[in-house]
């Protein structure tokens, strides 16, 4: 028979479990100095597009507005207005975090499908994405054929494989794999095909 203990999620032991010994802090009362020390503590941890450190930026002034019973509405033209500044001055740059980040997850085996999602995510638009992957695909002959070829090497994939296919299903789920990861039917089957290079 299970006990009350016993039947308890175990996420929720867990988060319980991080709690026990330390409360979370209070959030700080917003200002400009504060979230431009956030901003600025942001940026020089991570590369970022203007999208996406609005977005981090609003997430802090709604917890504090929330927590100190204060209109959000009164700080989203402080957080557009640092924003703006920071691209103004170069700290943040979309064309060149979209090129960086195009040519990094090409490398690790990317689909431009795959990419296009990620970055949309990060606050760019449809456009920059295209210009950059059209930037970056350029210097390949065909980008998206290298981008299956190395996921099928990081995933053991095809030609990369451990051990030798003996079920017809285990390709079916091969190349269900490389759809998942947005490449197309054609591209995957001739990725899953190809010989292993090195």
């Amino acid at each position: 028979m299970l006990t009350t203990m016993d039947s308890e999620p175990a996420n929720k032991k867990i988060a319980d479990k991080k709690i026990i010994g330390r409360e979370r802090k209070a959030p700080k009362k917003i200002s400009k100095t504060y979230l431009e020390n956030a901003a600025l503590y942001y940026l020089q941890r991570y590369a970022t597009s203007a999208g996406n450190l609005r977005r981090i930026l609003l997430r802090k002034v709604k917890r504090s507005c929330t927590f100190h019973q204060v209109p959000v509405e009164d700080f989203v033209p402080l957080v557009d207005e640092l924003v703006a500044r920071y691209m103004s001055v170069g700290l943040v740059d979309d064309k060149s975090f979209a090129q960086a980040k195009v040519t990094s997850l090409r490398r690790q085996g990317h689909s431009g499908r795959s990419i296009i999602a990620r970055l949309q995510v990060k606050g760019l638009s449809a456009k920059q994405i295209e210009a950059a992957l059209k930037n970056v695909d350029e210097e390949h002959e065909d980008a998206e054929m290298s981008a299956a070829r190395a996921y099928a090497r990081r995933k053991r994939l095809g030609s990369y494989r451990k051990k030798p296919v003996t079920d017809p299903k285990d390709l079916q789920k091969e190349l269900a794999a490389m759809g998942r990861a947005g490449f197309s039917y054609e591209i995957a089957r001739r990725a899953l095909s190809l010989e292993a290079s090195d």
